[in-house]
């Protein structure tokens, strides 16, 4: 993944309440309607933020819709160009019409209008923000709530299908297991984090679905609203990767059934990841310190994909990481090999046992390990289709969705490298490059180690280190780096994608 890609405003948090019981979000209310419907939940009831240095503060709410009784479905079409747009809801396995939606309450092809309201209270009881949203069931930072949900969702990505003035009907919908943002739809899509100037130390955040849609929806008062509560505290109070400094360590939760644990998952579901040599390097000064700079990518040479699945399960921003084990394309089971952490710097979240970067002497000592440590895994090259169960593309990660832009009250992030597929990132000064100011010139050796912990269960273990020799040149403050080619590859000077 490029550096680009990776960089994000400083967005420093701390989620500091638990997630209701994630088995209650299955399980329709005594008394529900028999019609399928939807209710709404938040992640997290407390939130601590920092205040920047204008006064302002970012806030997810981690305010979610999950259907009740079965997929949430809507056929929304129109039979011709001269006939209104509507929105019929229908019963997922037959396609019968359960209720109609008219286009007064559509928002063109962007969602259903006027469907979310929040507001922003003070500590005073006075409101300092608020807006009426539509909501698009198909938003791109959908999440999976648990194991026994589908693995991959059924509806499509988004409400609209682009900018094509033609559209004549699309297909809106919630698989039930799983769970759409109601205040912004991540990353792409307008962002789900709320803005405002906070000048005190407390707020409440009250998110609702519209009393006009509840009734529609048939949704409980007490399923259409929840608040969450927001303490603001002064810029550089929290660390960058947004975990309090004594976080209470807690045993990694395993609550659901749906895909056995695994300790000796079949051979043929394994991934295999294999550390490509650091490239592309280069001397970068910056005042009076010079770094090495480089790229670096790891590969997955199959049979099986990788596939990382986090489930929130605490009070912290820290989901537990499981890795699936796939066969045609279903699990055959799962193993708890880590966590994966919101890092606020970066403002996604980062799988923390993926890769290592070190810099070594002619003799091959460690002198220097990168700070880049963590990752957020998505498939951003294609080293080698040919390999067999090579991924076309087809089950490829988006950056965005892989990553969790924004959403550090995600109920769930997916990081993936499909097989055949690479993921590439650029380490650089204060990103991962090597301090070098004060090594003297000579050779050296870039190690690239991925796996590095062993906690990633793969079917060998024989590829995960590769090193690249460099050469130091030149005189302090006006240094170049040498790099032999590789296997007769010339890797550097290159431009393109990665410039």
């Amino acid at each position: 993944m490029t550096a680009g890609r990776d960089r994000r405003p400083l967005v420093p948090f701390v989620l500091a309440a638990a997630l209701v019981v994630l088995a209650g979000l299955f399980a329709s209310p005594a008394g529900a309607q028999a019609t399928p419907t939807i209710r709404m939940f938040v992640s997290a009831q407390n939130v601590t933020v920092e205040r920047n240095g204008r006064g302002f503060v970012r806030v997810d709410p981690g305010a979610y819709a999950t259907p009740v009784g079965a997929d949430f479905k809507l056929v929304v079409n129109r039979p011709d160009y001269d006939t209104p747009v509507t929105a019929k809801q229908v019963d997922p396995q037959t396609g019968t019409v359960l209720r109609t939606f008219d286009a007064d309450t559509l928002d063109g092809w962007t969602g259903l209008k006027d469907f979310t309201h929040y507001e922003v209270l003070n500590g005073n009881g006075v409101i300092v923000a608020s807006d009426t949203l539509p909501f698009c069931p198909n938003a791109y930072n959908r999440a999976r709530l648990s194991d026994d949900s589908p693995l991959t969702p059924t509806y499509p990505w988004q409400c609209d299908s682009g900018f094509a003035p033609f559209t004549r009907g699309s297909i809106w919908g919630i698989d039930r297991g799983w769970a759409v943002p109601l205040v912004g739809g991540g990353y792409y899509y307008g962002g789900a984090q709320l803005y405002w100037k906070a000048p005190g130390d407390n707020y409440t955040v009250r998110v609702s679905i519209e009393p006009a849609w509840a009734d529609r929806l048939s949704i409980p008062p007490d399923e259409a609203t929840a608040e969450v509560h927001v303490t603001v505290v002064p810029k550089g109070s929290l660390p960058e990767d947004g975990r309090t400094a004594n976080a209470a360590t807690e045993e990694a939760a395993q609550p659901f059934a749906g895909t056995p644990i695994l300790t000796q998952p079949p051979t043929d579901t394994l991934p295999d990841l294999i550390a490509l040599p650091g490239w592309n390097m280069d001397v970068r000064h910056r005042r009076t310190h010079e770094y090495l700079n480089f790229f670096a990518t790891e590969w997955n040479e199959g049979p099986g994909p990788l596939l990382i699945d986090g489930f929130r399960s605490g009070d912290e921003p820290e989901l537990d990481a499981y890795q699936y084990f796939m066969r045609d394309g279903e699990p055959v089971g799962r193993a708890l090999i880590g966590s994966i952490h919101y890092h606020a710097k970066h403002n996604h979240w980062h799988f923390e046992q993926f890769t290592q970067y070190s810099l070594l002497d002619a003799d091959k000592n460690v002198i220097q390990l990168s700070n880049k440590r963590s990752w957020c895994l998505a498939p951003t090259d294609a080293i080698d289709l040919s390999v067999p169960n090579g991924d076309w593309g087809q089950q490829r990660q988006d950056v965005g969705s892989s990553c969790g832009f924004d959403q550090p009250s995600a109920l769930w992030i997916r990081e993936a490298l499909p097989v055949g597929w690479g993921d590439t990132y650029s380490q650089a000064q204060n990103f991962g490059g090597f301090d070098i100011t004060n090594l003297p010139n000579g050779t050296y050796y870039v190690r690239t180690t991925v796996n590095p912990t062993g906690s990633i269960i793969e079917s060998s273990s024989d590829n995960n280190v590769e090193d690249r020799l460099i050469r130091l040149r030149g005189k302090p403050g006006h240094r170049r780096v040498v790099v032999p080619p590789w296997h007769g590859i010339d890797t550097e000077n290159l431009c393109g994608y990665y410039c």
